[in-house]
């Protein structure tokens, strides 16, 4: 919980201009994302968001006007941190945060449903359960890598494929083919996801307490890790996915992307 409240006393620093001009694109993304029922469904999007005890403490206020949400007054008056969290949930740009967490659930929300609700529950676990949220991160990449490799060669068995033997199998399948034209330099970047697929799925195996651990045994109990682990997590799920797009064609115009913006980003 220290950890949590230094993060909140670097969003109070942030500039007060920025953050204005960060409520009105977060406020005018809110009407845009409903087609119908616009005030009740932004109403219960931003509820979503809202905490209290049961008497006197809440997170923040939701205010109304003429029977519905003030959107523009609740936003004003909601604290920095929550509503950096709440832009990055819905796919805006924000400053201390990485866009990939919005992004990988972009991806995962339309091609794999288990994948997406272990990468939902990575991202909130990663400081009140770091191991488990590095175990949960590993198991999304599996689940991304085997929907590649499945619609890459349908007669693919990867029931039994570690992280490891995943993640080299599907960089061999997209990466060692690019494109003549990528530059060398891009390739061998990619070349070193393979070191990156084996690292986490070690983590997840020897770290973590998803095989189980004898007493004494280290098992990662440091947010930073966690948090890094998934961040990275995304970002290479990311870049894999986008590159088997590219390969089948089958990468979405921007207008058909679905927003992802349900569930806490943490950090």
């Amino acid at each position: 919980m220290e950890q949590m409240s230094m993060m909140e006393d670097d969003y109070g620093k942030i500039s007060p201009l920025y953050m204005q001009r960060l409520k009105i694109r977060v406020e005018s993304a809110l009407w845009d994302l409903f087609d119908e029922s616009k005030y009740r469904q932004v109403e219960e999007y931003v509820r979503r968001w809202h905490e209290d005890d049961g008497n006197f403490w809440e997170n923040f206020s939701v205010y109304e006007k003429d029977g519905h949400i003030d959107l523009g007054r609740t936003l004003a008056e909601m604290p920095n941190d929550i509503l950096i969290k709440m832009a990055a949930d819905i796919g805006i740009e924000t400053p201390g945060l990485l866009p990939c967490i919005p992004m990988m659930k972009n991806i995962l929300g339309e091609t794999n449903a288990n994948a997406y609700a272990n990468f939902e529950r990575a991202v909130r676990d990663v400081y009140d359960y770091p191991d488990q949220s590095v175990a949960l991160a590993a198991s999304t990449l599996e689940g991304v890598f085997k929907a590649i490799i499945q619609n890459v060669d349908q007669d693919a068995s990867v029931g039994n494929l570690s992280l490891s033997k995943l993640t080299s199998k599907v960089v061999k399948e997209l990466v060692d083919t690019c494109d003549p034209s990528t530059p060398q330099e891009v390739k061998t970047l990619a070349a070193q996801l393979r070191g990156l697929g084996s690292t986490i799925d070690n983590l997840r195996s020897d770290k973590s307490t998803a095989h189980g651990k004898a007493p004494g045994e280290y098992v990662v109990d440091d947010s930073l890790w966690a948090e890094t682990v998934v961040n990275v997590s995304a970002t290479l799920g990311i870049f894999l996915w986008r590159l088997y797009e590219r390969r089948t064609g089958r990468e979405a115009e921007p207008s058909e992307q679905v927003p992802v913006y349900c569930g806490d980003i943490p950090f």
